[in-house]
């Protein structure tokens, strides 16, 4: 069921995309002759007013087929996507983009009216251990449950880190919840740069509150969009700088698994996700490199520089096969380590 889930959100993201460069295609006055969800041989096709719906097997993608727009034979047709104006061809390539911001937006509206918004809490559950700490001396383990600190009953994080502070180099008598039977153990915490701990880690969980009003939440996630799509922009710079190894990225097999995943947990950890996963297609969609519409914008952009002389259509369509070798090539080396890592787990 969660790959399912999974193949949904990513299936409505990539239709959403493809949507705006339909809507803008037509708007604009661009012949359009396919809509298609994925790539491959057909599940279900249709025609109406002379364009062909297609619903493909292999759900990694889509495209939207306009007369003219790889093809030197359609020079001559008035509704050829390179005989319409600039300005409208910029906004044909940036449409899924924008679409896929306006998405992330309405997604997070959503989920901040129905469910609120993600606020972090803080448990009485050991998450882990720091190795040669205090707890690991007394036998902490992580799963333990913090039941009482110095015969009061465990009331908040903040009281606990309190009262461990207090016993600086004194005996710290806590009694532990382990798998439904209590344990008394006594823990001295120890100070280590500048802060007095005993060495554990507490659990948190994810608690959804409802706060302020319609217009505020309208603000929140438009500046919350804003900020996943500074993060996303900042992971890809990460990428291209050799901060972040190209081990560390997740093609669609991952994608798939944490999208899965995140149905499992709440629909409100599933619609962030859908709303994160929107803005990285928004990003990825819009980098300047050859098939991606960052690339085709970039011949966009040449042709508005040297004033309406453009680069060959035969040359341009090469470029972008190129592109599309390239990128294909590395979807099935990411598609081969994310399997092969859900194997060796």
């Amino acid at each position: 069921m969660n790959i399912v889930m999974a193949l949904l959100a990513l299936g409505f993201l990539i239709f959403i995309h493809e949507l705006g460069h339909f809507w803008a295609a037509r708007a604009v006055g661009v012949r359009v002759e396919e809509f298609a969800i994925g790539f491959g041989p057909a599940i279900i096709k249709h025609k109406r007013k002379g364009i062909a719906y297609r619903l493909n097997w292999i759900p990694l993608g889509g495209y939207v087929k306009m007369l003219g727009e790889d093809n030197p034979e359609a020079a001559d047709a008035p509704d050829a996507f390179n005989n319409r104006p600039l300005a409208g061809r910029i906004l044909v390539i940036v449409a899924g983009v924008i679409m896929n911001l306006i998405g992330a937006f309405l997604i997070l509206l959503l989920m901040y009216n129905v469910y609120g918004h993600p606020t972090a809490q803080v448990t009485n559950v050991i998450e882990q251990v720091v190795a040669d700490s205090p707890a690991q001396a007394a036998g902490v383990k992580a799963g333990d449950q913090i039941a009482t600190i110095e015969g009061e009953k465990f009331s908040s994080f903040e009281q606990f880190s309190a009262t461990v502070k207090a016993h600086e180099g004194q005996p710290l008598k806590l009694e532990l919840n382990r798998d439904g039977q209590m344990l008394p153990i006594t823990v001295t915490p120890k100070k280590t740069n500048d802060n007095v701990a005993i060495g554990v880690v507490p659990q948190q969980s994810t608690q959804w509150v409802k706060t302020g009003s319609f217009g505020q939440t309208v603000s929140d996630a438009f500046v919350d969009t804003g900020k996943i799509t500074s993060k996303v922009f900042e992971g890809f710079k990460m990428l291209i700088s050799g901060h972040v190894s190209l081990k560390e990225i997740g093609g669609p097999v991952e994608i798939v698994r944490i999208t899965g995943e995140a149905s499992q947990t709440g629909v409100p950890d599933f619609l962030y996700i859908v709303a994160f996963l929107s803005c990285n297609l928004a990003v990825l969609n819009i980098m300047p490199f050859p098939a991606l519409d960052g690339g085709r914008l970039v011949f966009l952009v040449i042709e508005w520089l040297r004033r309406g002389k453009r680069i060959p259509l035969e040359r341009e369509a090469s470029i972008n096969f190129i592109g599309i070798l390239f990128l294909l090539t590395l979807m099935v080396i990411v598609t081969f380590k994310d399997v092969f890592k859900i194997f060796n787990q």
